[in-house]
């Protein structure tokens, strides 16, 4: 009975998040401000690779069924209606999109401290670095595509270490024996970084923070200060969530907890990022936030929950960069350790 509201929960957030990052895409390609330049780019990627996440979230519906040196992915998806090898497609996609999109939340967070020190990126060298960062998980999602086993060895081999477990009405795929290379290369490749990468993320807060507090602020924009450093302290949330399916797929993988459920919590952690993902985005940009509040007949001058929105631009009145502020009333200030201004203007949106 809890592996079925677990899948529900499963399908309706995954479903979700294809409505949120749709949306996302849409505000990104029509309604971005001028002064975000080309980190809408990096917004609308993101949008993407989240929806397709999500997308093949619902198409695969898979846990991974640790078994001993055996991994079996066990699915009960659409796929299932299909073949065999279309859910552990869908299966190898989803672990691709959900990677990639780590990599962005990663290279979003270096965007926003590059800013700091040096003037935008052109869109050419954005999307290069973009297409960069983009190896890493190609080469994940091809090695576990290479890997794919015969399903009845695997769901032998997944029967006899997991008697108890039924699995007559879903599709089992997977991997034999997960000492081979291209299996074992394809996912150290996808768990190692997200350590080492969310401690990045939270080292660039901090030097984030302390660009901002090293600052010479004036006393009517101490407000807005304090609104940078609770979006920056939300963003570093997110990366948690990949934590979180990390530490359920080794439990189960080294029997420490042995359970279905817990197998199911590995890609249910995974799909709530790209869930939230569009909604703190859509939140935190003004124009985007605005554009959503119209649309559901709601005056945004009437619901202010950030009364002032600023950005941070590096000598450019015409950067935001946060891409998560809008520019509003005027102020200037410049840092003494760096060089770089925060500029506030008239608001184009407004």
């Amino acid at each position: 009975m809890f592996l079925l509201i677990l899948s529900v929960l499963h399908t309706v957030l995954a479903f979700l998040g294809i409505i949120f990052n749709a949306i996302f895409v849409y505000l990104t390609v029509f309604y971005s401000p001028k002064s975000i330049g080309t980190f809408s780019i990096l917004l609308t990627v993101r949008g993407w690779v989240d929806g397709f996440a999500c997308l093949f979230d619902i198409f695969s519906q898979s846990r991974p069924i640790p078994s001993g040196l055996t991994l079996g992915i066990a699915s009960t998806g659409i796929c299932k209606y299909l073949n065999d090898w279309s859910c552990f497609l869908g299966y190898g996609l989803q672990l691709h999109f959900h990677s990639f999109s780590f990599h962005l939340l990663i290279l979003c967070f270096l965007f926003r401290y590059y800013v700091l020190l040096e003037r935008y990126p052109k869109s050419k060298q954005l999307i290069f670095i973009i297409v960069l960062i983009y190896f890493p998980s190609f080469f994940q999602v091809l090695f576990v595509l290479i890997d794919n086993n015969k399903p009845e060895d695997v769901r032998l081999l997944v029967q006899i270490h997991h008697p108890d477990y039924q699995l007559k009405d879903v599709v089992v795929n997977g991997h034999v024996d997960l000492r081979d290379f291209p299996c074992l290369f394809s996912y150290l490749l996808m768990l190692i970084p997200i350590i080492p990468g969310c401690i990045l993320i939270h080292v660039l807060r901090r030097k984030i923070h302390s660009k901002l507090r090293n600052a010479i602020l004036r006393p009517e924009i101490r407000e807005k200060h304090r609104q940078l450093t609770l979006a920056l302290t939300v963003q570093t949330v997110i990366p948690v969530a990949f934590v979180f399916s990390t530490i359920s797929f080794l439990l189960s993988q080294t029997k420490l907890i042995e359970s279905p459920v817990m197998e199911s919590f590995t890609l249910l952690f995974a799909v709530i990022v790209p869930v939230i993902n569009p909604l703190l985005s859509i939140a935190l940009i003004k124009p985007y936030r605005d554009t959503v509040m119209r649309a559901v007949g709601l005056d945004p001058k009437e619901w202010q929950f950030m009364s002032r929105d600023c950005s941070v631009a590096p000598g450019d009145a015409s950067s935001s960069m946060f891409g998560s502020f809008d520019n509003s009333s005027v102020a200037s200030v410049t840092s003494m350790t760096s060089k770089f201004t925060m500029t506030q203007e008239i608001n184009p949106f407004e």
